[in-house]
């Protein structure tokens, strides 16, 4: 049962007593329970949510999403909000029967979150949650066997650590002001696949650290202004590759929000995952001059370049950034595909152009495919499509409509 606001019927044609008046009716059983804000009393929502979750219909409920409302994290200048309600006491009853739970617009009391327990539960959301790094400990440990999570525009908690060894998946908005997400420490996850990243630009990046995470295979978007992203003593500050210690074999797909095309930062990841398979970069601007045949004379009969597919999203055709493909053209030779798409419409002629400044007669690889495509990119709320791509595990590539996520 979902009561969504994109019905034809708007919230507005029935009253509260009336979805109660459903819901008594209704017999049952209730598998999923859905509510966003917009149905809940502005004045009580956490009062109205709990008689609703009391009905019998809803007994041995496996998913629940709920949301009091937006509670921003406090912006510079702006009084703090007041503390939101806690979640519906009624949530312990379906302990031992959730599977899939998003919490909005509520608080975590440090003492209250370890009493939760969900011994089934392998999806969690938490938007606009106020909540305490011990407190999410709390309720992580009581998530024995959860497989994703994620965490958005939340306050309390300016640093977050990660010890779970069932994780798979991660989707993390620190949200912006004084009380963001400050800084990320995956300090022991021995199954997590991919670490996706939904910020960009500098108020609302987040310090990355990563002690252990072994299986890491997917991680991005990575800002080239982000503060700092750390393999070990293996560092990132932005674009700038700090320290290069021990290389990260795992990491086999990568996505890029690169104000400035810039192939001296992708070389630098490239050297941080060797093993790298699918690049997908999203330009802004025209980009550096990226000019390499004598930069990297040494290097490119060193640098043994893995990548079977590049993306690059509002491809120019400019110089910069004809010089930058061109570098993977020439170089890349186990290349399959490279697809450059644009914003503005495409003509044979300017397509036939591009096949010769890019020189693709001469590519490395022999078997490698160029494909020029227009596409016209609409954005769609980054809250929505994140948490669906950090819960969908089916998925193998969560970038493939990266063109979507808002720069």
């Amino acid at each position: 049962m979902a009561l969504r606001s994109s019905q034809p019927r708007s919230p507005q044609r029935l009253s509260r007593q009336q979805y109660l008046r459903i819901l008594s009716a209704h017999n049952g059983p209730g598998r999923r329970f859905s509510v966003p804000g917009c149905f809940l009393s502005r004045k009580c929502p956490a009062a109205t949510l709990e008689r609703w979750l009391r009905r019998p219909a809803l007994n041995n409920l496996q998913e629940l999403d709920f949301h009091y409302g937006d509670r921003f994290p406090c912006c510079p200048g702006s009084p703090p909000p007041p503390p939101p309600p806690p979640p519906p006491a009624s949530v312990h009853r379906f302990s031992s029967t959730l599977r899939v739970a998003s919490f909005g617009g509520c608080g975590f009391p440090d003492g209250n979150a370890s009493a939760l327990h969900f011994p089934l539960l392998k999806k969690l959301s938490l938007l606009h949650v106020q909540i305490s790094e011990s407190a999410l400990h709390a309720l992580l440990a009581g998530c024995p066997v959860l497989q994703s999570l994620v965490l958005s525009f939340s306050s309390g908690c300016r640093r977050i650590r990660i010890a779970s060894r069932t994780l798979r998946s991660i989707g993390m908005d620190p949200g912006w002001g004084d009380c963001r997400l400050q800084h990320l420490i995956l300090e022991d996850a021995p199954s997590l696949e991919r670490l996706l990243c939904f910020s960009y630009g500098r108020h609302m990046a987040m310090d990355i650290s990563v002690i252990s995470a072994p299986k890491l295979d997917i991680l991005g978007p990575l800002s080239d202004d982000f503060p700092r992203l750390d393999f070990g003593a293996t560092i990132f500050q932005g674009s700038r590759l700090v320290s290069l210690i021990t290389a990260v074999p795992s990491v086999k797909i990568l996505a890029l929000l690169n104000a400035h095309l810039s192939l001296d930062m992708v070389i630098n990841f490239m050297k941080c995952f060797p093993c790298l398979e699918k690049l997908y970069i999203k330009t802004v601007s025209l980009g550096e001059k990226n000019v390499w045949c004598h930069k990297y004379r040494n290097l490119v009969g060193t640098l043994d370049i893995r990548l079977k597919k590049i993306v690059l999203l509002r491809y120019r055709g400019n110089k910069s950034h004809v010089n930058f493909a061109k570098f993977f053209v020439l170089n890349a030779r186990v290349l399959e595909s490279m697809v450059f798409e644009k914003q503005e419409r495409i003509s044979n002629e300017w397509i036939e152009r591009q096949h010769s400044l890019l020189q693709t007669r001469n590519r490395a690889s022999r078997g490698a495919k160029f494909d020029f495509v227009y596409h016209r990119c609409q954005p769609g709320p980054l809250r929505w499509l994140g948490i669906g791509l950090a819960h969908d595990l089916s998925t193998a590539d969560p970038f493939v409509r990266f063109r979507d996520w808002p720069d």
